[in-house]
């Protein structure tokens, strides 16, 4: 132990030195003025780095945060989603990639992705300091040292023995590593050195930097500040006892972050200033727990605290000093006026008295202690009134005050008031409410007032006054536009300028008294100023006008955003006019040229120019800002901005291309529309802050004016498209010149409305717009073939008509002729007669066939108007009826004939009779299967006289008896399928002329027969008619069947013609449901509804075309259909050959 530490007189010495560091250290502790940022989601900034762009990043107790002047912005989340909230020890900006030691181990973010990326290696827990040293990345842990190769992402433990690293520092010697042991020097070959602070035990080593100009080291210990130059340590006096936590240095300045706040050490000069956070003052430092201190590229300094991050800029544009800083008390006043008169006073004005105070040097107090604070209620210093309008200084240099309670005039011997109210002589008007004085140089004072008008009186008589009420010795009211009069100035030429409180600007000549109206009553005038040639400025609703001695000097500017609601402030500067509109700052340069500049945050109430200090003063709510003009001359930077981060939908957003800060478009899906634009100019870069202007093209159609102080932009809704946001900075006139960002930005389209969704929806309306074109081409084509339709079935109907009577007039006479030829063959004995009326007779048949095809309508509908009845006797018609077909057959076909009467008389219709007859024949012939001949027969039984026609080789199923008779029956393997009937005609006659027709099949063969009753007496032919009904009845079910087709046929038949009847219409005809339908027609015809109504219609075109009584377009309409296209594949399919081919052959 050394001999010292046992000497008391050693400790004596080392407590009176400490307590005078301590007494030194405490006059030495001065304010500085910070500008405090808090963390909404943090409140521990642990470490501070700044990125190329100069955006300031913030290592927290929950993450990373970047700060760009207006706003902080998180980054603590990946881009899958995982939290990266951990405490951030020490952070390294290196080519837009941040570096971070944190509790979880290196954390790695890339600053133009906006994304963290992949961890380096295996990287260590509890990462306190990185460095970079000889190109590789050092990380100093709890568990060691380790360095990592940023291009072969290797991470390799370089020494375990260092434990505990808190601070790392690359030198030209080495790598200083400082651990909670002690300090250690890593050398180029691996090597480490321990280097002992003092004798005792190794403190902890916070903090290390490097000393600026020299070889030095500062060291940051738990306990003290060193300054080591390698061979020796000189610890910083004062600041023994506090825990070193961070280190930086800007110039000959050391900052130094402790448990005891910031503490700025001049290395030249020894001076140390001490910051701690004074509760009473939001300008000081946000905590005194200062875990980091950081000077960023232009010389600001960051102290990250334990409330968030605290800044001192180090060239700010404007500086704010708050009331309470000037006068040291804790009363406010809201600044309206601003003035310094001639003996160096400054008097700063507004709504709580008038605070005067010498100040020869800046516009702070020479000596605070001589503060003066006028007010109504004080012992000290009294003043008529709180509310102070006016401080105006005479040519003399005398000071007075307007009050609203008159003038007070100011004593400088005694510092005290002096109140004196103007009255005009009937003492109606006074100057109660003084608002404004001005010195002719005449040797009177105009003073106006609220109510009052304006009063002239002269200055020794005011000055000298002994009594506090005075008459004015001339009073000026009912020449003036108003009773109310808030300001007065004096122009180059001695002229007064009058103001009204309302409407108005008067000017007064104060030689004559004259008075002439400048501006009229329908404006109104803001403020009134002179510039150094004596014109005067006034500041009206949306525009700024120099009323100037001469008539060029005359001239109007109109500001953009200076509207009718807007007030303005006006002061000359030097050679320059500023005009102060709500928080906008605009100078109208004497060279033509202007600028407009914001100071953020606050509202100028009062402006002044301070020739002493050559700042502009703004006056606002219980602070002062000055503004040095030096900067307004200084040479303008081309500003700068970015889109330091962007909200979409109230959240944090980064797109897939990377941060916005590097990008200049952005493209957004169609739900994301609700978008806010962060922007930056980084504030804190000294630059004069700046008034900008901003539009989407596309959505806005003018530029809107950014007067907030967060810089951001929002628009909700966005429709889908292309926009670019542009903003620009604006001069004092308000316009738009210099770009200082151009942005794109689009908004996909939905789904619905891509691309490829056009091209469907231009498909499907081509489609619908063919459809509607084609729809009315078919009603137009329909309308016509109605038309047509109606047409063609009109002269078909006539043209039938015309047959149907042709038919009737040839039968009467044919008939007759038939039945006269039978009788003379029945009475001729000759045979040359014979032969002659057997020609006769044949030739009477040809014609009847004739007639019966030609003309007849029998085959293709009922006859209702048959004609009249011949008794004929029967067995010889047949005979001869046989050889008629045996001589048209020939030997190739054997016809029987047999009768088993002589003779038998039957009434029918002879000319009907005979075709039915022969068709009958013609059809047993062309259908027998066997070489059995056909046979004829005549028989009589029961009365009845029967011709039985037998069709060898042929059987009808039982199950198809009761069908037969229908018109559209058709046998199987009938070689005619197109032909009507035969059954059904052979019906048809029986039943019409009173007789009766039945269908046998057995024994291989068909019988078909028709049975009459003999021509007797019409009684016995009615008694045979029942008789033979009940013969050939057949059984209920079957009959019930053959009823039920053949009213389905009929009804078929009758809407035949109709393109519109369908199985629908036909079920509804008949009252039948659909199932039952169905089942029935395929029960008895095999074939479904609509088959047979097809087959009903084809087999009716089929007849008709063979007839050839009508074309094809008119048995198409007859038949029910509309068109020949679908009528011809229809009928080509059934019968194999087209409508055409087939009426032809």
């Amino acid at each position: 132990m050394p001999v010292q530490a046992l000497n008391p007189h050693y400790f004596a010495m080392r407590t009176l030195l400490f307590t005078f560091i301590l007494v030194l250290l405490s006059a030495l502790t001065s304010a500085q003025t910070f500008s405090n940022i808090a963390i909404a989601e943090a409140s521990t900034v642990c470490s501070i780095a700044q990125d190329e762009q100069g955006m300031v990043w913030l290592g927290t107790e929950n993450g990373l945060y970047s700060y760009d002047g207006y706003r902080t912005i998180q980054h603590n989340t990946s881009a899958d989603g995982t939290p990266m909230a951990t405490r951030i020890h020490s952070m390294l900006v290196s080519h837009n990639i941040i570096y971070m030691g944190t509790e979880r181990g290196l954390l790695v973010y890339d600053i133009r992705s906006g994304r963290y990326g992949h961890p380096l290696g295996h990287s260590p827990k509890d990462i306190r300091a990185v460095t970079m040293h000889q190109g590789r990345l050092w990380m100093g842990s709890a568990t060691g040292l380790y360095s990592c190769s940023l291009a072969a992402n290797d991470i390799r433990l370089e020494n375990r023995q260092l434990q505990n690293v808190y601070s790392l520092l690359s030198t030209p010697r080495g790598l200083l590593v400082g651990t909670i042991y002690g300090l250690a020097l890593r050398s180029s070959g691996g090597s480490i050195r321990r280097i002992p602070i003092g004798n005792g035990q190794q403190p902890l080593v916070n903090a290390l930097a490097p000393d600026r100009g020299t070889q030095a080291v500062w060291i940051g210990t738990e306990g003290a500040l060193y300054r080591y130059d390698w061979r020796t340590f000189s610890p910083v006096a004062p600041l023994t006892g506090n825990s070193i936590k961070s280190l930086a240095l800007h110039g000959d300045n050391i900052y130094a972050g402790t448990d005891n706040g910031m503490f700025i050490y001049n290395k030249v000069s020894n001076h140390i200033s001490h910051a701690l956070h004074d509760s009473r003052s939001a300008r000081s430092i946000a905590n005194n727990i200062v875990w980091a201190v950081f000077n960023d590229r232009w010389g600001n300094l960051w102290a990250g605290t334990d409330q968030g991050v605290s800044e001192i800029q180090r060239r700010p544009f404007y500086t704010y000093t708050p009331l309470s800083d000037i006068t040291h008390t804790g009363d406010g006043n809201c600044l309206h006026l601003i003035f310094r008169s001639t003996d160096n006073m400054l008097w700063l004005g507004g709504t709580n008295g008038l605070i005067a105070y010498s100040t020869s040097h800046g516009f702070m107090p020479d000596n605070y202690a001589d503060i003066a604070w006028y007010r109504q209620t004080s012992t000290t210093h009294y003043m008529s009134h709180n509310r102070v309008r006016r401080v105006y200084s005479d040519g003399e240099g005398r000071v007075l005050v307007c009050t609203d309670h008159g003038l007070n005039i100011y004593n400088p011997k005694t510092r005290q008031m002096r109140n004196v109210i103007v009255t005009d002589p009937s003492r109606r008007y006074s100057t109660a409410w003084a608002y404004d004085v001005v010195d002719d140089g005449m040797g009177r004072y105009w003073i106006c007032s609220y109510m009052g008008g304006v009063f002239v009186v002269a200055k020794e008589k005011l000055l000298n006054a002994t009594d506090g009420v005075i008459v004015a010795d001339r009073h000026l009211l009912s020449q003036l536009q108003g009773i109310h009069v808030w300001q007065l100035v004096k122009d180059g030429r001695g002229r007064i300028w009058v103001r009204m409180y309302d409407r108005g600007l008067d000017r007064i000549d104060p030689n004559t008294m004259r008075v002439e109206h400048v501006v009229g009553k329908d404006r109104i005038i803001n403020d009134l100023a002179v510039d150094l040639k004596g014109n005067v400025w006034a500041a009206m609703d949306g525009e700024i006008r120099c009323f100037g001695m001469n008539a060029k000097d005359s001239r109007t500017y109109h500001i953009a955003g200076y509207g009718s609601d807007a007030t303005a402030i006006l002061c000359r500067v030097e050679d320059d006019m500023w005009a102060v509109m709500g928080n906008d700052c605009c100078i109208l340069r004497a060279d033509g040229r202007s600028m407009r500049f914001v100071v953020p945050g606050f509202r100028p109430l009062a402006i002044c120019y301070d020739r002493v200090s050559h700042s502009v003063l703004l006056g606002g709510n219980d602070a002062v800002v000055s503004i040095p003009t030096a900067r307004m001359n200084e040479k303008r930077q081309r500003y700068r901005m970015f889109m330091s981060g962007m909200m979409v939908d109230g959240k944090p957003f980064v797109p897939e291309e990377g941060s916005t800060a590097y990008l200049s478009e952005v493209t957004l899906a169609s739900t994301q529309n609700n978008v806010t634009f962060q922007l930056s100019d980084l504030p804190f870069s000294g630059q004069q802050p700046c008034v900008y202007a901003y539009r989407l093209k596309g959505i806005d159609r003018t530029w809107q004016y950014m007067h907030g102080e967060r810089h951001e932009i929002s628009y909700n809704a966005l429709p889908p498209g292309s926009y670019t946001l542009e903003v620009r900075q604006i001069d004092a006139l308000g316009d738009a010149k210099d770009e200082v960002l151009s942005y794109g930005v689009t908004i996909l389209p939905p789904w619905y409305w891509s691309l490829w969704a056009k091209i469907v929806y231009l498909l499907v309306i081509a489609a619908l717009l063919v459809w509607i074109m084609n729809f009315y081409i078919m009603r137009r084509r329909l309308h016509q073939e109605r038309l047509a339709k109606k047409r063609i079935m009109q002269e078909s109907a006539a043209r039938s008509q015309f047959f149907d009577n042709l038919s009737r007039q040839l039968k009467q006479p044919l008939g007759s002729l038939f039945g006269s030829v039978l009788d003379m063959l029945h009475a001729e004995t000759d045979t040359a007669g014979v032969r002659r009326l057997e020609q006769m007779r044949h030739d009477v048949v040809d014609m009847n066939m004739l007639v019966h095809k030609a003309l007849d309508v029998m085959q293709t509908r009922p006859d209702n108007d048959p004609t009249p009845k011949t008794t004929l006797e029967i067995v010889d018609f047949c005979r001869r009826a046989a050889d008629d077909a045996r001589s048209h057959f020939g030997k190739a076909v054997e016809i029987d004939y047999r009768t088993d009467v002589p003779t038998a008389y039957v009434c029918v219709d002879v000319v009907r009779l005979q075709p039915v007859l022969a068709e009958l024949i013609d059809f047993a012939v062309n259908n027998r299967n066997a070489a059995d001949p056909v046979r004829i027969a005549i028989t009589t039984c029961d009365d009845r006289v029967r011709i039985n026609v037998t069709i060898p080789g042929k059987t009808i199923a039982q199950n198809d008896i009761p069908f037969v008779f229908n018109r559209y029956y058709r046998m199987p393997d009938n070689i005619m399928p197109a032909d009507t009937n035969t059954f059904a005609l052979v019906h048809e006659f029986a039943e019409q002329q009173g007789g009766a027709s039945v269908v046998h099949s057995d024994d291989n063969q068909i019988v078909v027969t028709m049975a009459f009753d003999p021509a007797h007496t019409a009684s016995a032919s009615s008694q045979h008619a029942d008789s033979a009904k009940a013969a050939f009845k057949e059984p209920d079910a079957d009959s019930a069947d053959a009823r039920l087709l053949a009213k389905i046929t009929d009804t078929v038949e009758a809407h035949i013609a109709d393109s519109d009847f369908n199985v629908t219409r036909l079920q509804e005809s008949l009252g039948l449901g659909s199932k039952l339908l169905y089942r029935k027609v395929k029960q008895m015809t095999g074939k479904t509804p609509i088959e047979f109504i097809r087959h009903i219609r084809m087999q009716r075109a089929a007849i008709m075309l063979r007839e050839g009584r009508f074309s094809v377009s008119e048995v198409m309409y007859m038949v029910g259909f509309s068109n020949s296209s679908y009528f011809s594949k229809v009928f080509q399919k059934t019968y194999g050959i087209t409508p055409a081919e087939y009426s032809r052959g």
